[in-house]
């Protein structure tokens, strides 16, 4: 009994269990191989900043690859409270949640109209929404900035926030109407029946249905704003009205550059959209992928 049990596979069972145990190893070895590769590729500028950030300026250039020790905090204490970057950060923080709240109280309306009411001519008006994901921001800079002018906007955090919130329309719209299409109809018809208007029927059936959806607009406004550049440079002029992303460049003297501190700015900046990111993780994953499977 006790021979039988231990006795050995025979050559047969051996070289098919290796072939089944090696091949499927290999394959996700290589697959893991090349994602490792990628993260590695993607993280490397990263890690170079933070240790940038917390080096002086003495052994910035001296072993950059190696973490320095003791790690020296000075560059942030000095680019949050010398250089401004207080305000700079709450000026940020102010248009890009601005921009983003506009985004999120006029887009999915638009969205919900283009899926789900019948309107005259709604894919005529619709197209010519998709006509703006093809223009680019800086041809029509000149354009916007006499705009502004004319309308007492220049160097205001107001001047940024509406183009910002109309430069993001087009492709939120497009975003909501795909995801409104993934509502049910019959969760509309069901309140209309009951009496429910238009607005509440919007308001009360669907956005709680497509709050993945929304919650990942509003993290890719937010991304867009906090990150914009072009805009403001050209809009704002006085220095406490300026957001993180023009304020930086204050850091690059005529004569020098602050490295120290201007990795310590970009860590400032990037910060917040991480924490953000890992937060609203799920949701965005789950906003981005509404609709895309029927």
């Amino acid at each position: 009994m006790n021979a039988t049990l231990l006795a050995a596979p025979s050559a047969s069972q051996t070289a098919g269990r290796r072939s089944v145990i090696g091949a499927y190893p290999a394959g996700r070895l290589a697959r893991h191989l090349i994602l490792v590769l990628f993260a590695l590729y993607a993280l490397a500028p990263v890690y170079l900043v933070l240790l940038a950030s917390v080096r002086s300026e003495a052994d910035l250039f001296s072993g950059p690859l190696s973490l320095p020790w003791p790690i020296d905090f000075s560059n942030y204490a000095r680019t949050w409270n010398e250089s401004g970057f207080a305000h700079y950060f709450l000026n940020s923080l102010i248009i890009s949640t601005g921009s983003t709240i506009l985004v999120l109280l006029t887009a999915p309306l638009a969205g919900y109209a283009f899926a789900k009411l019948d309107l005259p001519r709604k894919e005529l008006l619709f197209g010519l929404f998709l006509a703006g994901l093809v223009v680019p921001a800086p041809s029509v800079i000149v354009a916007l900035y006499g705009n502004l002018q004319k309308l007492g906007l220049l160097d205001t955090r107001l001047g940024v926030i509406l183009p910002q919130a109309a430069l993001l329309l087009p492709f939120s719209v497009f975003m909501m109407r795909t995801v409104m299409q993934d509502v049910p109809k019959e969760l509309i018809e069901a309140a209309v029946v009951d009496g429910a208007s238009p607005l509440a029927t919007y308001f009360r059936v669907v956005l709680p249905v497509v709050r993945p959806g929304l919650m990942s607009l509003a993290l890719i406004a937010f991304l867009f704003s906090w990150q914009e550049y072009l805009l403001p440079l050209v809009v704002i002029q006085t220095d406490d009205l300026k957001p993180l992303t023009v304020g930086a460049a204050t850091l690059q003297g005529r004569y020098g550059v602050d490295y120290g501190g201007i990795a310590a700015a970009g860590t400032i900046a990037f910060g917040p959209l991480v924490v953000l990111f890992l937060v609203m993780q799920r949701s965005f994953v789950r906003g981005l992928t509404a609709g895309a499977v029927k």
